[in-house]
């Protein structure tokens, strides 16, 4: 265990991290991606909201880059909200929307725990179960289109969703790969990348959390990527032919596959001292200067867990360092969370709410007191509208699109 001085100038902070952190991958976070609620702040409010209505599903669209900061709670889904409507009115629908898909990820994830990371239906069409393949974790496939956008998740750690529904259609369908072995090498690099979101995201396009799977032709990746990379490329493109043609050369719609369940391991108990001493656990969802919990008077701790970071990219760990340069009074941490707070003579934890299973297993011997996060619409949302978005929507739009 090894407790972190996290240094206040940015320059120092990246070296210090990646020295930290000597086994992480990938590349420094750049500029444009510092984190903090500060820079999420900025981001939040320079959207412009006419642009993001008219190009959003465009690679260069002026999309808002607010998912890294909503990831980590350095702002919150009712904050933006509240914003982009007093600021926006119903110019920000759009926007809206895909705010509620977030809140609809992570419903699921509360509502199903374990089971996103199984196969929650049988998939629709026959899926293959490949373990992912080295020229896809390198962006050394051959495809251009493909190639580039694993080099922009690699180097940046963010990558534009449509290009994202692109690059899964490829690998699952195309490629045949495990959903899961995919979806778990995505969330790692990602500076965004969120468990419910990102994996959900997967099963909808591998069709096992979905009416039918995704994939996109050659047309759609042109269009949208204004031909930025077909007009030079010199491959056999896997996606040159019509959704009908591409539909029966991808697909098996004769066998009726089951769903697939993953192992799930669950952490071990660990007997802990008793002691009475209350601190507050941050952990990685709730890194807002501005949380409520960080008001209490009790000694504040984050730990850099390997269990929970062990394989994330180093600058996605840079990007949580920027957030907790911004946050007084947080002891800062590498190492194994129960004996870090033990060393401390933690007895008892509060927390804020999370459905990360291994956070609350971590925390589990500290008898810990979990503070609700505030629903983007107060409403009871049902078992089966969870099955899909339409049916979650339509309970909340009415809600969410109602004049400020």
């Amino acid at each position: 265990m090894q407790k972190l001085t996290i240094p206040e100038d940015r320059a120092e902070r990246l070296h210090y991290i990646k020295r930290i952190f000597s086994a992480a991958k990938g590349a420094d976070l750049p500029s444009d991606w510092v984190g903090g609620r500060s820079n999420g702040i900025k981001k939040l409010h320079s959207i412009d909201m006419v642009a993001y209505s008219r190009n959003r599903h465009f690679i260069n669209g002026a999309v808002s880059h607010l998912s890294p900061y909503l990831r980590h709670g350095c702002i919150s889904l009712n904050e933006t909200y509240d914003f982009v409507k007093k600021q926006h009115g119903i110019q920000a629908d759009k926007f809206v929307a895909q705010l509620a898909w977030r809140d609809y990820w992570r419903q699921v994830w509360l509502a199903e725990g374990d089971a996103i990371f199984s196969e929650i239906e049988p998939p629709k069409v026959v899926i293959n179960h490949e373990p992912l393949a080295e020229d896809i974790k390198k962006g050394k496939t051959g495809l251009p289109c493909m190639d580039a956008f694993i080099k922009d998740l690699l180097t940046t750690g963010y990558l534009h969703n449509h290009a994202r529904l692109w690059l899964a259609s490829y690998v699952v369908h195309h490629r045949k790969i495990d959903w899961r072995d995919a979806a778990d090498w995505f969330e790692a690099n990602a500076i965004d990348g969120d468990l419910a979101s990102n994996h959900l995201s997967w099963q909808w396009v591998a069709s096992t959390f979905s009416s039918r799977p995704y994939f996109a032709n050659k047309e759609t990746i042109s269009r949208f990527t204004a031909d930025a990379h077909c007009a030079k490329c010199f491959a056999e493109c896997p996606f040159n032919a019509s959704d009908e043609v591409l539909s029966a050369k991808l697909f098996n719609t004769s066998i009726s596959p089951a769903a697939k369940q993953y192992v799930v391991t669950h952490l071990p108990k660990k007997p802990v001292s008793i002691s009475p001493a209350i601190a507050v656990f941050v952990h990685d969802e709730m890194l807002s200067s501005v949380n409520p919990l960080f008001e209490k008077p009790f000694p504040k701790f984050f730990v850099f867990d390997p269990l929970l970071h062990g394989n994330w990219s180093l600058n996605r760990l840079q990007f949580v360092a920027d957030c907790l340069s911004e946050i007084p009074n947080v002891e800062v941490w590498a190492g194994d969370t129960v004996d870090i707070l033990m060393k401390r003579g933690v007895g008892r934890i509060i927390s804020q709410d999370t459905p990360n299973r291994r956070v609350r297993e971590l925390l589990e011997s500290f008898v810990p007191k979990y503070e609700p996060v505030p629903k983007l619409v107060n409403v009871e949302i049902s078992a089966q509208r969870l099955k899909r978005f339409s049916r979650y929507w339509e309970k909340v739009s009415p809600h969410l699109l109602r004049p400020t």
